[in-house]
């Protein structure tokens, strides 16, 4: 008896053991937090925070000005959709984005960043945004989610504070990623805003 039961235990066990090597389903979900206090009334019209990235990207290896242009195309259709108008002065509200990478060792140095930053795709593209986060509950800086985090932010242009931030987590873990799987991520996010 013991000879058939032992096969089957060593079996279950070993069962058990590579079950921690499974690679996660890849499931992504989709979150949101908005400002606390006084919102202001709907947005009719917005602006990108930066345009233009402020300096040539540092790290040219893993920046891709083709998920750049897929990103801001996607966010512009989404919010022209959501019947927002992009215009050049006096927005109601600023559109940042940012997707979370994994830190180099050589460059995690703290003196590499200004307060509020960490390593990120927009850093990488010399993006650099400065707006206030202390309104909103559960605010994480970009370099503590998750590598691939996709997020979507959108700031009061007058205080340049922080009124919502979307996100998706491992949104985005391949920086060459086409503009289809761009867009139904963009529009998962903003759909947490916009309902």
């Amino acid at each position: 008896m013991k000879k058939r039961i032992l096969p089957w235990l060593q079996a279950a066990l070993c069962i058990f053991l590579l079950s921690g090597c499974v690679a996660t389903s890849g499931i992504t979900t989709t979150h949101a937090i908005t400002a606390s206090g006084p919102q202001p009334g709907r947005y009719t019209t917005y602006s990108w925070y930066q345009e233009q990235p402020q300096q040539d990207p540092d790290f040219i290896k893993d920046f891709d000005k083709g998920l750049d242009e897929h990103i801001r195309k996607a966010i512009e259709e989404e919010l022209q959709k959501k019947g927002l108008r992009k215009t050049s002065g006096n927005p109601d509200v600023l559109v940042a984005y940012d997707v979370s990478v994994s830190v180099p060792k050589e460059k995690d140095i703290a003196a590499n960043f200004a307060d509020g930053f960490g390593y990120s795709y927009a850093h990488m593209a010399g993006y650099r945004y400065n707006y206030q986060s202390a309104g909103i509950p559960g605010y994480r800086a970009v370099d503590l989610f998750k590598q691939g985090t996709f997020i979507i932010d959108l700031v009061d242009p007058a205080s340049s504070q922080l009124l919502w931030r979307g996100w998706t987590e491992g949104a985005i873990s391949n920086f060459n990623a086409g503009y289809k799987k761009i867009h139904r991520q963009v529009e998962a996010i903003l759909a947490k805003e916009f309902r």
